[in-house]
């Protein structure tokens, strides 16, 4: 006897906004690697921990784009084997998005120019710095949404044992 599960149709929303919000994530890391890494002047950037923000961007950008996917196709075709699976898969998205806003926090915070003088990096680095961290506590919002969603579906309300 196969099971029917039914999971929300907003799961699909959900799905898109994870998968949006990897493809703006890998459009953030290209602009953090061009401002960071190719800017002429590096040294009037400050202190920011380059290689792990980049590192983080480009492989949470992956998890962010697969989990959503899942989550769509999950919605989709509910079999048990895609709902577990997109609910493996947005909580370790959620894992890697709760260590992004560290990331992000920390290089935020030690991100400050060096000179006295007006620069538009500056303000673009600051600013590139905050889009990713937003984008990364909007994507612990819908992985942890989809994952209560999913969970509600897998495993139902037991009944209680007060008999009547």
């Amino acid at each position: 006897m196969s099971e029917g599960y039914t999971l929300k149709l907003e799961t699909r929303a959900l799905g898109a906004v994870q998968i949006m919000n990897g493809l703006f994530y890998c459009a953030l890391g290209f602009l953090c690697f061009a401002l960071f890494v190719e800017e002429e002047n590096r040294e009037a950037t400050g202190y920011i921990p380059v290689i792990v923000t980049l590192t983080y961007v480009f492989c949470s950008s992956t998890f962010f784009i697969s989990s959503g996917s899942i989550s769509i196709q999950a919605q989709k075709h509910p079999t048990k084997s895609k709902l577990i699976a997109s609910m493996v898969m947005n909580i370790l998205s959620a894992c890697f998005s709760v260590l992004g806003i560290m990331i992000l926090s920390i290089a935020s915070l030690t991100y400050y120019p060096d000179t006295n003088e007006y620069l538009w990096s500056h303000i673009a680095g600051s600013m590139l710095l905050q889009y990713a961290l937003f984008t990364t506590i909007v994507e612990v919002i819908c992985a942890y949404v989809t994952v209560k969603w999913i969970e509600a579906v897998v495993r139902p309300v037991e009944c209680s044992e007060i008999s009547p």
